[in-house]
């Protein structure tokens, strides 16, 4: 091996290495501060090793926070804009993608809008519609928000017109119908594609809050980050309770981690390109 070769080499094993503690440092914290007392989450200069675990945080927090009421709510509007957001998002984007019909690309150039107007810009008048309807604090106001995704139609909408012409056309006409073609052709081409949408769908609505805040104004349906953000505000009028918040927010991302590993394989299959069989 030249020198210059393993110079390169080093220099990126460094660089590489430098990366994995960027971005697992947040995570080892994460678990390292939800293990600690009270004073020694807060403490200067910070401490890298607890000096006694304290799993209390983890019974403390879900029985003070009322965890169990917050994560039904959680899993309950998690899984239920998910699905509602895929579906829809699957037939608009079938639609777009293997269908003729009038206006197709103003439709579709429209649909894009939603990927580039924030929801900082529309929330108000959202928010003044639904009181008017009388669906505040109630889960059919949170899945309304998602019957419709730009982003999702423009990914799924990519990702139909990869699929050869050919298998539709045999589909056809052994006389499927358009309904069968996309759930029984389509759908399976994309499994990858598929299953990565569902993952980014269900941490973008599990980790959600700003839809969640502006759409209740009791804790009836409210979901797990409110919970936290409760846990670092109220639990202790002049200290911030870093112990607890932590703790939350690994109960907080284990599902996710659990998710992932599940799906990491066709997550990546999806992202490197090949996701169309």
């Amino acid at each position: 091996m030249s020198t210059k070769t393993f110079i390169k080499r080093v220099l990126e094993c460094i660089l590489l290495s430098v990366l994995f503690i960027i971005f697992i440092f947040p995570f080892y914290w994460t678990l390292i501060t939800s293990v600690k007392s009270m004073w020694e989450a807060i403490q200067f200069p910070p401490t890298f090793w607890p000096e006694q675990f304290m799993w209390s945080n983890y019974a403390e927090v879900w029985q003070n926070s009322n965890f169990a009421h917050y994560g039904k709510n959680s899993i309950i509007m998690s899984v239920g804009a998910t699905v509602i957001q895929i579906v829809s998002s699957v037939m608009a984007a079938y639609a777009f993608a293997r269908m003729e019909f009038r206006f197709k690309k103003p439709l579709f150039f429209l649909s894009l809008a939603d990927i580039m107007i924030p929801a900082q810009v529309i929330f108000l008048p959202i928010f003044i519609m639904y009181s008017n309807w009388g669906i505040l604090n109630t889960y059919f106001s949170y899945f309304l928000i998602y019957v419709y995704s730009g982003s999702t139609i423009f990914f799924f909408r990519n990702a139909f017109k990869q699929v050869p012409e050919e298998m539709v056309e045999a589909a056809r006409l052994d006389g499927a119908s358009e309904l069968a073609v996309m759930f029984k052709v389509m759908m399976p081409a994309v499994r990858p594609f598929l299953i990565t949408q569902v993952m980014l769908a269900f941490i973008q609505k599990w980790n959600g809050y700003f839809w969640i805040q502006t759409l209740t104004t009791n804790d009836n349906i409210r979901t797990l980050p409110l919970a936290l953000n409760m846990i670092v505000n109220d639990v202790d009028e002049f200290i911030v309770r870093w112990d607890l918040a932590m703790a939350g927010n690994v109960i907080l991302m284990a599902p996710l981690l659990l998710l992932y590993i599940f799906a990491n394989k066709q997550m990546k299959v999806a992202f490197i390109g090949n996701g169309i069989k």
